[in-house]
């Protein structure tokens, strides 16, 4: 068995209180079509995590806390049920994706990447050898960005080959979108590169943007100190969509509803449905 299935996780060093409260808390785009949500709080815990991950099939959220020690461990938060599990196996895991189309987890850190198969609950080590991975992203092939250099690259026939277009910059957090552009997020901005292209183009710097996360449908978003944007083609400005700060990761559950982490909590925005919004 790689789970212990807990309800409340306990060690010296950490506590992870686990519930699921709905709040009357409303937020909204200051656009035309107004979309407005109902905040529920998934979780809390002392130190919220800034990667996050859904697995669509079993609906359920993927994220690694601060043992307390310096590692990081991953656990799954079951978004029907609320019941919270830690996986056995994976060494200070910072980075998680999921890979869709295979139904499988990866995790990455600075033991490498691990592999994860929900439905027989296998994990195995990648034999992938000196790598420190910063952020984990797949798109048929396994894309990471190595620490400390914080480049880009991605695996192939065992062999790391550096992503097109990101030669010798500096990348925090990058991301597909549904036409197969990169966008990513530096310490100078936000940036987009076309498919087939080796250009980036800075597309905003006037924030200091902390996460990006794209939806079932490939529509990328960014968070910042100020809110949470939505970047819809890379001709185009980026533009607010929800007006709440302090977001450190998101992600989005098989309903596509957007899910974030902040400095405490585990948070679920759930529209509500007299008030539709609609992405061009």
């Amino acid at each position: 068995m790689l789970y212990d299935k807990i309800y409340i996780y306990y060690t010296f060093h950490a506590i992870i209180l686990i519930h699921a409260r709905v709040g009357k808390y409303c937020d909204y785009a200051k656009e035309p079509t107004k979309q407005c949500y109902v905040k529920e709080i998934l979780a809390t815990l002392p130190h919220s995590p800034n990667q996050l991950a859904v697995d669509k099939t079993t609906n359920s959220l993927y994220f690694s806390f601060d043992y307390g020690q310096g590692d990081y461990i991953p656990a799954l938060l079951d978004l029907e049920t609320k019941k919270i599990r830690v996986l056995k196996g994976v060494k200070d895991a910072f980075a998680i994706a999921n890979d869709a189309v295979n139904n499988e987890m990866y995790f990455g850190g600075s033991y490498g990447i691990y592999r994860y198969k929900p439905r027989n609950r296998t994990l195995k080590r990648l034999n992938v050898s000196n790598l420190d991975i910063w952020w984990l992203y797949v798109n048929k092939n396994i894309y990471f960005i190595k620490f400390p250099s914080l480049n880009g690259y991605f695996y192939e026939k065992r062999s790391i080959i550096t992503m097109r277009g990101l030669k010798n910059i500096s990348v925090h957090q990058f991301v597909f979108d549904q036409d197969g552009n990169v966008f990513f997020i530096n310490s100078t901005g936000l940036y987009g590169i076309r498919k087939d292209e080796d250009i980036a183009v800075l597309l905003g710097d006037n924030l200091r943007f902390v996460g990006i996360a794209s939806d079932n449908n490939g529509y990328v978003y960014v968070c910042s100190d100020d809110g949470v944007f939505i970047v819809r083609k890379i001709v185009q400005k980026i533009r607010k969509l929800i007006n709440v700060q302090g977001v450190l990761g998101m992600a989005f559950d098989k309903a596509n509803n957007f899910i974030y982490s902040d400095s405490h909590e585990l948070v679920r925005l759930l529209p509500m449905y007299d008030s539709p919004n609609t992405v061009d």
